[in-house]
């Protein structure tokens, strides 16, 4: 019985495709998890801003609320009636 002969022409032909169809999926993943990364980043900027925002209203509202008690015990409550 006569060997047979691979055919190794085409198989090279589409590995070499399919490396490059890989290779170009490959790059388009790295672009897209540069995007994602960057949109990240921007994303824990703004959080952080809020986050600070936030502390500063706490602060805020921590300190209107200590005037508030120290009004109360000076004895009008805190509460002055404006009519």
């Amino acid at each position: 019985m006569p060997a047979l002969t691979p055919c190794a022409a085409p198989a090279r032909e589409e590995d070499d495709a399919l490396v490059r169809v890989l290779e170009a999926a490959i790059e388009t993943l790295k672009a897209e998890n540069e995007i994602l990364r960057r949109r990240l980043a921007a994303a824990e900027v703004a959080a952080a801003r809020e986050t600070a925002k936030a502390d500063g209203a706490i602060a805020e509202l921590r300190a209107l609320m200590r005037l508030r008690t120290r009004a109360a015990a000076l004895g009008d409550g805190g509460l002055r009636d404006s009519s």
